[in-house]
C-alpha cells in the first residue's frame, strides 16, 4: 500500500470527524503508518473511540481502493493528498484540512487570491443580480470566484465568473459521481474546463445532508474573506460565514430588504460585527494585506477591463404612485419610489408602473393591484418593455428595468 492509497481508504470513513482523522495523522506520522496500527493503538492514541476504530478497520479491510483511482483517472479526476506540494496554500492554514481532495479542472498558483460568494438556495431576484454583480466585479480585478455550485446565490456567482471568463472553483458535497443539483452538471463541466471542481468525498457519496456543513470549511477555507449576499437565519451560508470567522478570514455581508426572509441572516450577520458591503472594491480595499496584487493609489487593483461606463442620468419627475407625496421628507416620502424619464410613459403606463418594484410580480398580481384586465395589462406591459422601462423574468413575471441591473451591467442569465 502506497500513501495515496491509505489516504484515500482513510478519508473513506466518512463517520470519523475530520478533526480526529487530522489528530490521528499527527500521532502516527502519515496515512501509511495510520493504516498499518491496530485498532487499540488507534484508540490508545487518544484519537478514535471503539466504535471509530471498528469501522476504520472494516473499511480498511473492505475498500476497494484499486478501484476507487482507477474511476478517478478515467473520468479525469485528479485525486490529491495533503502532503503534495501543490495542496491549497489556503486551505493548510485552517485547523482541519481535508487528508484528500478529488480535482476536476487545476488548481493555479493565483487561486490564492480568491474571495468565495454564498447565499440562499431559494434567492430573490434581487439577491441573483447582487451576486452576479459582486462576482462579475471581483473577477475583473482578477480574484478567483469560490461557491458551492448550490442552487441560487452559488450558482448566480459561478456563471457571473466564467461570463468575465475568470477563475471560478466549486466544491461540492458530494462525490463527482452524484452531482447536486442534476441542473447543474453542465456547469459542473464548464467549470471545470477553465477552473476546478473539488470534492473530498469518494466518487460514489451521495448528497446528504450531512454533507454540506462539512464541505462549507472548503469554501471558506479556499478564500481569503467569505461573501454573504443572501441567506435566511437557518441557511447554510451562515455555517460558512462562522466557519470563515473561526479561520480568520474576513467575513462581508451585503444588507437587504428588511421584509424579507432571505435577508434576515445577512442582516444579523452585519449585527454580529461582519462588514458591511455595498460594492466590490469595499471587499478589496479591506483585504489589500491578504491579497498578492498589485494595489493602487486608490486602495484597489486595477481591473482587467473597463468597468461599464455610466450614462447621465435623465431628468425625473414623480410616477402616479408618488404624486402629491412631499418630496424629502424622510424614509416614508422615498419608500417604494420608483422613477421614470420625463415624458417615457402614457397616463395609463405609469399607474402599472407604479405597482411594479425590484422584486418581480407575476401578472395576474399586476393585473389586480393595478386594476387592469389581463388583456389590457399586457399589451401595456408589451409597450413598456419596448420603452425599456420593465423588464420581463421566467414565469411570466415583470420588474422595473431602471432596478434591473447596477452600474449598467447587463443581468442575464441568472438561474
Amino acid at each position: 500500500m502506497n500513501d495515496l492509497q491509505a489516504y484515500v481508504i482513510l478519508n473513506a470513513v466518512l463517520t470519523i470527524p475530520k478533526n480526529r482523522v487530522a489528530k490521528l495523522l499527527e500521532a502516527f506520522g502519515g496515512a501509511k503508518a495510520l493504516l498499518a496500527a491496530r485498532p487499540h493503538e488507534w484508540v490508545a492514541s487518544g484519537g478514535l473511540t471503539h466504535q471509530m476504530a471498528g469501522r476504520l478497520d472494516v473499511t480498511r479491510r473492505t475498500f476497494r481502493v484499486d478501484e476507487e483511482l482507477r474511476r478517478a483517472e478515467r473520468s479525469g479526476i485528479r485525486i490529491m493528498t495533503r502532503d503534495d506540494v501543490d495542496y491549497p496554500e489556503n486551505l493548510k492554514e485552517i485547523y482541519d484540512p481535508p487528508c484528500v481532495l478529488y480535482i476536476k479542472g487545476a488548481l493555479e498558483a493565483v487561486d490564492k487570491n480568491a474571495v468565495a460568494v454564498v447565499g440562499s438556495r431559494g434567492a430573490s431576484y434581487y439577491g441573483l443580480s447582487v451576486a452576479r454583480d459582486f462576482a462579475a466585479r471581483l473577477a475583473s480585478f482578477g480574484l478567483a470566484i469560490v461557491s458551492g455550485m448550490a442552487r441560487g446565490i452559488d450558482t448566480a456567482a459561478h456563471r457571473a465568473a466564467l461570463d468575465a471568463a475568470s477563475r471560478t472553483i466549486a466544491v461540492l458535497g458530494s462525490g463527482f459521481n452524484n452531482v447536486y443539483p442534476v441542473e447543474n452538471r453542465g456547469l459542473c463541466e464548464q467549470i471545470a474546463q477553465s477552473g476546478a471542481v473539488l470534492s473530498e468525498f469518494p466518487l460514489d457519496t451521495a448528497p446528504l445532508a450531512q454533507n454540506f456543513p462539512v464541505r462549507n470549511r472548503i469554501v471558506s477555507g479556499l478564500s481569503k474573506g467569505v461573501l454573504v449576499v443572501e441567506a435566511s437565519l437557518r441557511s447554510g451560508a451562515l455555517i460558512t460565514a462562522r466557519l470563515a470567522a473561526e479561520q480568520g478570514r474576513e467575513v462581508f455581508a451585503v444588507p437587504g430588504k428588511l421584509s424579507s426572509e432571505t435577508s434576515d441572516g445577512t442582516n444579523d450577520l452585519i449585527k454580529q460585527g461582519a462588514h458591511m458591503v455595498t460594492s466590490a472594491e469595499e471587499i478589496l480595499r479591506e483585504l489589500r494585506c491578504v491579497l498578492c496584487l498589485d494595489i493602487g493609489e486608490a486602495g484597489v487593483p486595477a481591473a482587467r477591463k473597463e468597468a461599464p461606463v455610466r450614462k447621465e442620468a435623465p431628468v425625473y419627475k414623480e410616477t402616479a404612485a408618488r404624486k402629491g407625496t412631499p418630496a424629502g421628507k424622510g424614509i416614508a416620502a422615498r419608500k417604494g419610489a420608483h422613477q421614470i424619464p420625463a415624458g417615457l410613459l402614457t397616463e395609463e403606463e405609469e399607474r402599472l408602473f407604479g405597482v411594479l418594484n425590484d422584486e418581480p410580480k407575476h401578472i395576474d398580481v399586476i393585473c389586480r393591484e393595478s386594476a387592469l384586465d389581463p388583456a389590457r395589462a399586457a399589451a401595456l406591459l408589451l409597450q413598456m418593455e419596448l420603452k425599456a422601462a420593465v423588464r420581463q423574468v421566467p414565469g411570466r413575471m415583470f420588474i422595473t428595468a431602471s432596478n434591473t441591473s447596477r452600474g449598467g451591467t447587463c443581468q442575464r442569465n441568472l438561474w
